[in-house]
């Protein structure tokens, strides 16, 4: 799919190469969407997908959303993934694992969803509670997001998996539930999101695009380019969204966080929770006093 794309680049419209930038860029969401939503996407008529589904040789769009899956590396098992890693990483393979990410972070900048980052930090600011899921290499992300909110506002959870459910069931009836995965996606996330559906909570996800089961899950949704480095989850993008989110989350908190930091620098200072130059002999015996 991509050689097909590639050798017609110099043959298309400026419509179709709108189409066959999206689906170069974002083959995971590609994959999954209908010609009239990647039509939609990418700013042309659906009729000017089905023709351009025609044009690169298939015999309908269904056949070509067939060969854009091909081109997805995130459903691929971790075995598969260093296998064709190595194929890839010959010669200077740590050149090669910054290049991917200066490449995600560059998807990024070229396409910011600011309305989906202006809708989520309005769901956490307005929240009674939040709530935060990640799963296995997730947990990562959502414990990043946990940390730095509740710096912000009061009441910000990180879920437990194994007292999750139960935190739900006791959940105040305004909380925000939000929940991070990429592919390949967490059974529990998706699950977790699902029970706070059902339990009548506002639900929000973190993840690589509409297609995912989380956003099926979802009120609102923020996507990120994901790509995965071999065997590893390199979650260099989505870090970089989760920074736009706590700060803009910031900045809707206003003059309140001004005060709850003097607070916190009052808290950390009394448990000397951070060394400073001034402190070090303090803290630590010198040598002539250890003996």
């Amino acid at each position: 799919m991509k050689e097909q794309l590639l050798s017609k680049i110099s043959e298309m419209s400026p419509n179709q190469l709108k189409v066959a930038r999206f689906i170069l860029d974002f083959p995971q969401e590609a994959a999954f969407l209908t010609a009239s939503r990647l039509a939609a996407r990418t700013g042309v008529s659906e009729a000017t997908v089905v023709r351009f589904a025609s044009f690169l040789g298939f015999e309908g769009y269904g056949k070509m959303r067939d060969s854009i899956s091909h081109m997805v590396l995130d459903e691929l098992s971790t075995v598969e993934r260093i296998r064709d890693y190595r194929k890839e990483a010959e010669g200077s393979f740590l050149e090669k694992i910054v290049a991917k990410d200066i490449q995600a972070l560059s998807k990024v900048q070229g396409h910011i969803p600011e309305s989906q980052v202006e809708e989520m930090s309005k769901a956490i600011m307005e929240a009674n509670a939040v709530l935060v899921a990640g799963s296995r290499s997730s947990f990562a992300l959502a414990y990043y997001l946990h940390y730095y909110l509740s710096w912000i506002r009061t009441s910000v959870s990180l879920l437990s998996e194994n007292t999750a459910f139960e935190t739900l069931e006791n959940a105040d009836k305004g909380s925000l539930v939000i929940g991070i995965s990429f592919p390949r996606y967490t059974r529990w996330t998706v699950e977790i999101l699902k029970h706070a559906g059902e339990k009548g909570l506002a639900r929000a996800s973190i993840t690589d695009s509409m297609a995912s089961p989380l956003a099926m899950e979802s009120d609102c949704v923020v996507t990120v380019p994901y790509t995965p480095v071999s065997f590893i989850d390199s979650f260099t993008a989505p870090m970089c969204l989760l920074n736009c989110i706590i700060l803009s989350v910031s900045r809707k908190a206003g003059d309140t966080v001004s005060a709850r930091f003097s607070a916190l620098e009052g808290l950390w200072a009394r448990n000397r929770t951070y060394l400073s130059p001034g402190n070090i002999q303090t803290d630590f015996p010198s040598p002539d006093l250890q003996e």
